[in-house]
């Protein structure tokens, strides 16, 4: 314990002040010494308190006990160590003081708070459950740890890891917390898996030639001998199967492959053996761009749908791969691969949601092109109002014009019940929402939901309010079991009788229901008043065979669904096909807008068409072809980065008439597809790449160094886009940094000049697994630079966690406010003194003290004369006669007497002849009289 005075300058003072007090000795004259020695002696001291208050004063004395936060390593590599961590803790805490405490933080990829400061007496808290333990970030665990210390603690971390850092970086963290005065000790572990198997390196060249032969590179480390099977794929296509034998330690092996194709490839390599215990590690990504001739995606919604444009491309000496909707990439990744894509009659109804997302990004995103034709299965008649798709076409898939459409009556009839519950029942709300808008003002709607029983959400009737009703739609819940029946009966009963020209029911079901009922007796009914019935069997579970037959008997369509992301496309087509407006079917020449370099093609001349699908031009798009009633024919415009065209007839001649065997064919396709090519100039770019943990920061630089802005944008292999800042670093460089998990990102560059594109750039970036999963040892590197840093220790005995601080704290107590009140204290002594003087204060006080003497005396006096009259009355009684017996009975034959208030009633009085002893009589006689005078 001492004494420190924060501001100890002002403890000069004192010098003025005794000098003032001198002074005032010799110049100022008092009733008497004794009162100008009093009163000198009072000022100095109320100087001095005043002063040594102004030095701001603390008495400093050690703080007890040690507070002990132990930082346990959560991460993958010592995951088989985690009940040995908890035993040494347990052992640690049991030789803990009374004034000791102790935490526990958790350190995996994040730091968290596993049990707060506690006493010995409270249990550790053993069951942890980490987020994300594919990652070590030691640093982020010391700085929770030290948030639980505070100033006045004697604090210490204690550091329970094999040393494997992979996020953040702990020395920096070391370092902050000796300013702090914390110890950090250490407890190393060693990893323990035995049985792993890692891919440490998959190599392909970044740039490669159509038709080159090129190697494959990989590395593979092992702690056992084993066999394993290693696939690689390109662009998810396997193009390597092969068994290898793997010996202990590392094995390097090459392919070689010939490169059939262009465009942006991605390879995954994939390593799999039994008993290898961890898995995280056997997968490898790399990213090649192959250079050639351009490459083009024919999807055709029919076999040969589009041969004549497939012979086409061909003859141009263009690559084309021709595929069936089923087969389309459900990967930015395989979209990449080419350069532009064709969808020749496809409904909507065969792309799932995740297909046309990735396709709008690539168009979007990276610029590729996208042509679309017509036909029965195409545009609005195949389901594509708001969708992807229609977002980047040049047309839109709702006509405007309605009034002149046939009066329609629509029913949706929705399985609500609890098999529908979650994804399922939210697309199939929003995809009735949207048939919803698709119907003009005075349409009739009717919405039934159904479980056991129909629930009838939108009366049947002319449709006021588009918007109400969408919500009333959305509003709709699950509920119990299914039956079809009722519900569906009730749609004919409401339909039935209304006077319009087309009434439809789509009835979407995702369950069983009875077959006891007759469900074509209601529907041959409804036939007969022109009502028809499509079915949508929503997953394995439904009653496929019981929909199939409902549609066909209604005159209507089946749909097999098992990617619910389709059922908006599905209900778009339904109320689209219920109205058979949408085909323009009258034979006509279509006329072209001068302006374009295509003109040249339509000089001569165009041939007659005899159909194509009804759509309307969204504002910036530049028409080519128009029909006789100003429809779009050929239409194109730019979508991001890319170029899409709309030809809204068919191409194999039952709608296109004279157009596949005109001369200029051949020549308006070929333009066409060169148009949608990617345009924009391509700069080169170096791109470095360093991962930290989970954060990625790619370094791009350019040969030129200019100052023109640059975006970028940064996607998955789904097409999502992932947020990413960009910041300049330099003339012509700039930083990248993103958040990602293992995988295959693509990044696209747009340099602006005048707010425009003047360049682009794409590339790939592999991010790799976390190196949590290398096959690596403790890192005694790491844990003797934390000691040497930290000034901790290796601890081998659990118990010294618990040790004295080399630097204990020591805790103050601030004295400035009694200092201050003890000297006005003192200072109001004073004003008494100057004021009334010491002689009369003085006087008065031995007043006081002679009284109190006196009256003390007088007590003693009349006590000790008391005293001796008892005294001489006790002799006086000893020397009186014997009492005989004949008294003592006459005695006894008195009443008894009753004693004072001081005694019990119930006592017996004690007879006379029971003789005292002389020092009993006279307490008993001094008790009375002292309890009388009280």
């Amino acid at each position: 314990m001492g004494l420190q005075f924060e501001e100890p300058l002002f403890l000069l003072l004192l010098i003025p002040v005794l000098w003032l007090l001198y002074h005032f000795w010799r110049s100022v004259t008092l009733s008497s010494n004794t009162e100008k020695r009093i009163i000198i002696t009072l000022r100095f001291l109320i100087f001095t308190l005043i002063i040594l208050a102004l030095a701001n004063p603390t008495i400093k004395f050690p703080v007890e006990g040690v507070t002990t936060v132990f930082v346990v390593d959560h991460s993958e590599s010592l995951r088989d160590q985690q009940d040995n961590m908890y035993e040494i803790m347990e052992e640690a805490i049991e030789g803990m003081s009374e004034k000791d405490t102790y935490a526990i933080i958790s350190a995996a990829e994040d730091g968290q708070v596993v049990q707060a400061l506690s006493k010995r007496e409270k249990g550790i808290i053993s069951n942890v459950n980490p987020d994300n333990t594919s990652f070590t970030n030691l640093e982020e665990g010391l700085q929770v740890a030290s948030s639980l210390i505070s100033s006045s603690y004697n604090g210490r971390i204690v550091l329970l890891t094999d040393g494997n850092e992979n996020i953040g970086d702990v020395k920096r963290q070391i370092s902050i917390l000796n300013s702090q005065d914390i110890e950090v000790d250490v407890i190393p572990f060693n990893t323990t898996i035995e049985n792993d198997i890692v891919l440490e390196r998959f190599e392909v060249p970044r740039n490669l030639f159509l038709g080159e032969q090129t190697t494959i590179h990989t590395n593979v480390s092992s702690t056992i001998d084993t066999t394993a099977r290693l696939r690689i794929s390109k662009n998810n296509e396997l193009v390597i199967d092969e068994t290898i034998q793997i010996k202990q330690g590392t094995n390097v092996y090459s392919f070689d492959y010939l490169i059939d194709s262009t465009g942006t490839h991605s390879f995954q390599a994939e390593l799999s053996s039994e008993g290898d215990e961890i898995l995280q590690n056997n997968v490898g990504y790399a990213i090649s761009t192959v250079e050639g001739t351009p490459k083009v995606l024919l999807v055709e919604g029919s076999q040969n749908e589009a041969s004549n444009i497939e012979h086409v491309f061909d003859a141009s000496g263009v690559i084309v791969d021709t595929i069936s909707p089923t087969r389309l990439p459900t990967t930015l990744t395989g979209v990449l691969d080419y350069e532009s894509i064709v969808f020749s009659n496809v409904s909507a109804t065969d792309v799932t949601q995740v297909q046309m997302d990735v396709i709008e990004s690539a168009v979007k995103d990276f610029g590729l092109g996208f042509i679309m034709t017509g036909g029965n299965k195409s545009y609005g008649l195949g389901g594509y109002f708001k969708t992807p798709i229609e977002r980047l076409l040049p047309v839109e898939m709702d006509l405007k014009g309605k009034n002149e459409l046939p009066s329609l009556g629509l029913i949706i009839v929705l399985d609500r019940s609890g098999s529908m519950a979650g994804y399922k029942m939210d697309l199939a709300k929003e995809a009735a929402a949207r048939s919803v808008e698709l119907l003009r003002e005075k349409d009739t709607l009717g919405f039934i939901a159904f479980d056991d029983s129909p629930w009838q959400i939108i009366e049947t009737g002319p449709l006021e309010n588009k918007e109400e009703a969408a919500e009333q739609i959305r509003s709709v819940s699950e509920g119990g079991g299914t039956n079809i029946f009722p519900a569906l009966e009730l749609a004919y009963e409401q339909l039935t009788p209304l006077e319009l020209k087309r009434k439809h029911i789509i009835l979407l079901t995702d369950g069983q229901s009875a077959t006891d009922h007759d469900y074509m007796e209601i529907i041959s009914n409804g036939l007969e008043e022109n009502v028809t019935l499509s079915t949508v069997a929503i997953g394995s579970d439904a009653d496929h065979m019981l929909l199939q037959e409902l549609a066909e008997e209604g005159n209507g369509r089946y749909y097999d669904v098992y990617d619910a992301s389709i059922i908006p496309s599905i209900l778009s087509r339904e109320t689209i096909l219920s109205t058979r407006t949408y085909i323009e079917d009258n034979p006509f020449f279509p006329m072209y807008i001068e302006g374009t370099e295509w003109n040249p093609i339509f000089q001569q001349g165009v041939p007659q068409m005899n159909a194509y699908v009804a759509t309307e031009p969204k504002s910036r798009a530049e028409k080519i072809l128009v029909s006789d009633k100003g429809d779009p024919i050929l239409i194109r415009w730019k979508y991001g980065l890319g170029n899409t065209i709309a030809w809204t007839s068919d191409v194999n001649g039952e709608w296109a008439g004279n157009f596949p065997i005109w001369e200029q064919w051949p020549n308006l396709w070929n333009e066409m597809l060169t148009w949608s090519l990617p345009s924009y100039q391509q700069e080169m770019y170096h791109v470095q790449q360093e991962v930290n943990g989970k954060e990625v920061i790619l370094s791009v630089s350019s040969d030129n160094n200019n100052v023109l802005p640059l975006e970028a944008r940064l996607l998955d292999e789904k097409g999502n886009e992932i947020d990413a800042q960009i910041r300049p670093t330099a003339p012509g460089e700039h930083e990248i940094t993103f958040q990602a998990e293992t995988g295959v990102y693509y990044l696209q560059l747009s340099k602006l000049e005048d707010n425009q594109i003047s360049s682009t750039y794409q590339t790939g970036i592999v991010v790799p697994y976390s190196k949590e999963f290398d096959l690596v040892s403790k890192n005694n590197l790491l844990l003797n630079e934390i000691i040497d840093l930290s000034d901790g220790q290796i601890i081998e005995d659990p118990k010294d966690a618990f040790r004295e601080i080399v630097n204990r704290r020591v805790d103050s107590q601030p004295i400035f406010t009694q200092l201050l009140l003890a000297s006005f204290l003192l200072f109001f002594v004073e004003i008494a003194i100057r004021r009334f003087g010491t002689i009369p204060i003085l006087a008065k006080l031995n007043q006081r003290k002679e009284n109190l003497k006196k009256k003390h005396e007088g007590k003693k006096k009349t006590l000790n004369q008391t005293f001796d009259q008892l005294k001489s009355a006790s002799k006086k009684r000893t020397s009186s006669p014997i009492t005989t017996k004949k008294q003592i009975q006459h005695v006894e034959a008195k009443p008894k007497k009753q004693y004072n208030n001081n005694v019990s009633s119930t006592s017996e009085p004690k007879p006379s002849y029971i003789q005292e002893s002389t020092e009993d009589r006279m307490k008993r006689l001094l008790d009375a009289k002292n309890r009388k005078s009280r």
